[in-house]
């Protein structure tokens, strides 16, 4: 079994200087957050985190991302996410800022969404908090004594590698994985996954869910849970973030990019932390390419912070909002 990798995040050039926030906006979503406290690193050398509560019927989303100044997501002679930040060589240091960022929403999250092809693209990742201060933290003072369950998504499970890192870590590090795919996956799990599983569904309406009890993340069991809504090979994405709700889940980090376009045609992504690289990529891969808005209706954002480390490295924090179309004639 796998242990989990921690390390100390360099701190002598990591602080990134705001240059905009909306306070009236933070404010409101620091009322809203009830009295829950900021991770002291956070505060030291970002800007005071605060998430309002999760709506009733799923968790808060927040997803984290890094782009190029041409907002390109990945270069096209090697696809891994992290190379757009890795790259820069004017700003190594902005690289590491980038990968510590994600690592507090992490830490301010009960869950991980990860693709699939996440997972067979980076081999040895596991979804949890790598900064060994922040994961102290997330103890001390959210109060989370364990780490963010990892959840694979997958249409039909047939890209999911079994063999990853992620689930064979040794069970005392606390760290819970599960999987959320449609009935075609279940099929698929249960003739070919070596894992042990527990099987949740398939459910097809909350009235379902609400009749079934389901594991609970802060219980111990040596099971990965698999969650299957929908039809076929099409899971039903709002009901499983309705499931995980169940489960004890309030917040999720959602890091795969095509899942993350889903939640944004379904309206159930909150916040969107972007973060650019000022490199050029050039190419095609660019986040929801393959699900394009129109023109007359589409997502917007309030952008609640912008930071910048030296020149080379910008942070926003956006808030995604829904229902704002262009006049129609």
């Amino acid at each position: 079994m796998n242990k989990l990798q921690f390390f100390q995040t360099p701190k002598d050039n990591l602080k990134i200087q705001m240059l905009f926030q909306d306070e009236q906006a933070l404010t409101a979503i620091r009322a809203d957050a009830g009295g829950t406290e900021t991770l002291p690193d956070v505060q030291t050398y970002y800007t005071p985190l605060f998430f309002p509560k999760a709506p009733v019927d799923r968790p808060y989303t927040v997803s984290s991302i890094v782009l190029s100044s041409d907002g390109k997501m990945a270069y096209r002679d090697n696809p891994a996410g992290p190379l757009i930040a890795k790259t820069n060589c004017l700003d190594p240091d902005g690289a590491a800022g980038d990968f510590w960022v994600l690592n507090v929403l992490r830490a301010c999250a009960d869950g991980v969404i990860a693709g699939a092809n996440t997972l067979a693209k980076e081999p040895g990742t596991t979804f949890h908090v790598y900064d060994e201060d922040l994961s102290r933290q997330r103890k001390e003072v959210l109060g989370k004594p364990r780490q963010p369950a990892g959840v694979v998504v997958s249409f039909d499970a047939t890209d999911i590698p079994f063999d990853h890192t992620s689930f064979h870590v040794d069970p005392t590090e606390a760290l819970k994985m599960l999987i959320a795919t449609g009935p075609d996956g279940l099929d698929y799990i249960q003739k070919n996954s070596p894992l042990k599983h527990v099987i949740c569904g398939p459910f097809s309406s909350q009235a379902e869910v609400d009749r079934t009890e389901l594991p609970r993340l802060d219980q111990e069991f040596d099971t990965i849970p698999v969650l299957v809504t929908g039809t076929g090979k099409e899971p039903d994405g709002r009901l499983m973030l309705y499931m995980l709700k169940k489960m004890g889940l309030e917040q999720l980090c959602v890091e795969s990019p095509s899942y993350c376009t889903y939640l944004l045609q379904e309206e159930m992504l909150d916040e969107y932390f972007i973060n650019y690289s000022m490199v050029f990529a050039g190419g095609t891969a660019t986040p929801g390419s393959f699900l394009p808005f129109g023109h007359l209706d589409h997502p917007h954002a309030d952008l609640l912070s912008l930071g910048i480390h030296r020149h080379n490295f910008l942070f926003t924090r956006q808030k995604i909002r829904y229902g704002v179309t262009a006049p129609r004639g």
